[in-house]
């Protein structure tokens, strides 16, 4: 990859791409660790006073997705990187887990303190949850929560995230927002990136600006991704890519599934099947409408949440498959098929098909649509058949979760509910030290988009690690 520029090349120590919680938490450990480096934080989305007066729908930008729009914040165990329980490639094994994750964790708590969270830990959870988590496991399922856990308001987050874009510019950490970086090399000493306005990325510039940095962490956030995975292959950044999770977005009328999401918005719900996968809710957002987005290079079905005004009838959620490595191999080969095939029978559109046909194994004619009594969210979406292209075993893990679940939800098997596809979830793995640099000196990744966390807490853990990793390497 060669990268062209009319200006002169601007050295840093260390550039950080990603101003979520694992590119701050960096930027912190390695302003504290090396108070001289000259660090600059560069983010495609929106500074912080700019995402406050876009509002609730703005995913990236300074904090993330997960502090700016979450609240929640576990402090127990993990591991880094994620690990799936399924199977896995060999060699896969944490770098951080058991008691000396929890100290970091603590760490990143009493940051949070100090900068101005005052909600209490909650050590288990409230009655009403306990009462879902139980009725849950009397179906059969596993409900997907975790304590202890602080619940953090708006107003302390808000407090949390100024608080610490205050600590890190009096350390000299600088940031960029709006931009993106278009391209990076490997330079004699580093790293060389090329920057673009934010939106710009498709228009084959060559002459944006470009700056060059002894060390460099990806940190772009679950959205970042594919960005991410894009830049590893073309620096030959080791990686492994895991099975996809695939299936469909449902959608139900709002009361259907209001049994669950009036304790827990998000209920995330999930069952082991003996083929080495999981079948699982994933994103559940009442109130909210579908969407298409391109991801991976497929358009795929998504959603987003309204404001309290703007809310619709319906409740939207993900039922994905997600296979192992084994599983992936066997069973359930050929997932990372399925959203492509959906995308040639359907160009530029997602497929929609109501639960009643689903079910009869029959497309869904444009009057059938137009009569059913719940509307679709997303009206581009084309009317037909997506049962066909996923796999009878797809279909036999959705009933059983589905029944299950209908235990505590009945509407859960509504005829009237829609089926939009294809719905996709893309995972990788990155071997790294116990730092989280890759196979390249002096590149590091940290975060959900390099499969190292989920969660506030856990991406949080590694930037600690990162930014130790950075101050190390600069020191040598």
């Amino acid at each position: 990859m060669t990268v062209t520029s009319r200006r002169a090349d601007r050295r840093h120590d260390a550039i950080i791409v990603g101003a979520g919680m694992a590119g701050l938490l960096a930027a912190d450990t390695l302003a504290r660790l090396r108070p001289a480096s000259d660090v600059l934080v560069v983010d495609a989305g929106r500074a912080m006073a700019a995402r406050e007066r876009y509002g609730s729908g703005d995913w990236g930008g300074y904090g993330g997705a997960g502090l700016f729009l979450g609240g929640r914040v576990y402090i127990g165990p993990a591991a880094i990187p994620v690990l799936p329980p399924t199977t896995l490639p060999p060699g896969i094994a944490p770098i951080l887990d058991g008691e000396a994750y929890v100290a970091q964790a603590r760490e990143v708590n009493a940051l949070l303190d100090t900068l101005g969270a005052t909600a209490p830990l909650r050590e288990v959870p409230n009655e009403r949850l306990q009462t879902a988590m139980d009725a849950a496991a009397s179906a059969g399922l596993e409900y997907v929560t975790s304590y202890p856990a602080r619940f953090l308001s708006i107003d302390e987050r808000l407090a949390v995230l100024r608080g610490l874009r205050q600590r890190l510019e009096e350390s000299g950490v600088r940031f960029r927002f709006e931009t993106s970086v278009a391209a990076v090399e490997r330079a004699e000493d580093g790293y060389r990136l090329r920057l673009t306005a934010a939106g710009r990325e498709d228009r084959g510039d060559t002459d944006g600006e470009t700056l060059a940095a002894r060390a460099l962490l990806l940190a772009p956030g679950r959205y970042g991704a594919e960005w991410l995975v894009g830049v590893a292959r073309a620096l030959g950044v080791a990686l492994n890519a895991l099975p996809p999770a695939f299936g469909v977005r449902l959608e139900l009328p709002l009361a259907a599934y209001a049994p669950l999401t009036e304790i827990n918005p998000d209920p995330r719900l999930q069952l082991a099947l003996p083929s080495d996968a999981l079948v699982k809710t994933y994103a559940t957002i009442p109130g909210g409408m579908v969407t298409a987005v391109q991801r991976y290079g497929r358009l795929v079905a998504s959603a987003v949440p309204l404001a309290a005004g703007e809310k619709t009838s319906s409740t939207t959620l993900a039922v994905l498959v997600q296979p192992g490595v084994e599983g992936g191999a066997g069973e359930w080969a050929g997932a990372e098929t399925f959203a492509a095939r959906l995308n040639a029978r359907a160009p530029a559109r997602l497929v929609i098909q109501r639960m009643a046909d689903v079910r009869a194994g029959r497309a869904t004619a444009a009057e059938m649509l137009a009569s059913n009594p719940l509307r679709p969210t997303y009206a581009e979406a084309m009317p037909g058949r997506l049962d066909d292209v996923y796999p009878p075993a797809y279909w036999r893990a959705f009933d059983e979760l589905l029944g299950r679940i209908a235990r505590i939800a009945p509407g859960m098997l509504s005829d009237d509910a829609l089926a939009y596809g294809p719905a996709e979830e893309r995972f990788w793995h990155f071997p790294t030290d116990a730092r989280l640099q890759t196979n390249l000196p002096r590149l590091f990744v940290a975060g959900d988009a390099a499969g190292q966390s989920q969660g506030i807490v856990q991406a949080a853990v590694t930037g600690l690690l990162a930014g130790e990793g950075l101050a190390a390497r600069l020191d040598e």
